[in-house]
């Protein structure tokens, strides 16, 4: 009679369960920086996204900022405001401001004044890190008188902290009105 051998227990060794375990490790380390990076990125792209709505946000304040032509213009249309008073909405850099109350004046240096502070509450609301030194709205005038045109730069600037060394970035908008 023939006896059977025993059969030898197949199986993982010691060994190998630890170098599939520091295989596995090293593949979520990668993945955890990988996610790290991406959210640092998504944070940038958040804050310069809400930099650019807020540009076009004081340029379509000025747009729909319209008065009565002086009556020696022979005008029987609405004008922009800016077309003659651009220096009302001119800021060298962000002033601290409050939130406006109310409903906004009708057009002129009132519209003016409350777009302004509005603007300046939603900017430091949204994008706290905000560089008022660095934010900016400026105005050229030199085709005015030509064509009509007035040329504005909206800048607006903030601390990316989401960067490692937390530099500064900005958006610049040049348009006409």
């Amino acid at each position: 009679m023939h006896k059977p051998l025993p059969s030898r227990r197949r199986g993982f060794t010691l060994i190998e369960v630890m170098v599939a375990l520091v295989i596995l490790a090293v593949g979520l380390l990668g993945m955890a920086s990988l996610m790290a990076r991406s959210q640092k990125s998504n944070e940038s792209a958040y804050a310069r996204s809400q930099a650019t709505l807020l540009a076009y946000d004081i340029i379509e304040r000025m747009r729909t900022n319209l008065v009565d032509p002086d009556p020696a213009a022979n005008k029987n249309y609405k004008v922009l405001y800016v077309t003659d008073h651009s220096s009302k909405y001119s800021l060298g850099s962000l002033p601290s401001c409050s939130t406006p109350t109310g409903a906004p004046p009708a057009g002129g240096e009132g519209r003016a004044t409350y777009d302004i502070a509005a603007w300046c509450s939603a900017l430091r609301s949204s994008l706290p890190s905000v560089d008022a030194a660095g934010t900016s709205v400026a105005f050229d005038t030199s085709a005015l008188a030509t064509t009509g045109v007035v040329t504005v730069t909206v800048r607006v600037q903030w601390q990316d902290n989401s960067i490692d060394d937390g530099q500064n970035q900005n958006v610049t908008l040049v348009t006409s009105l």
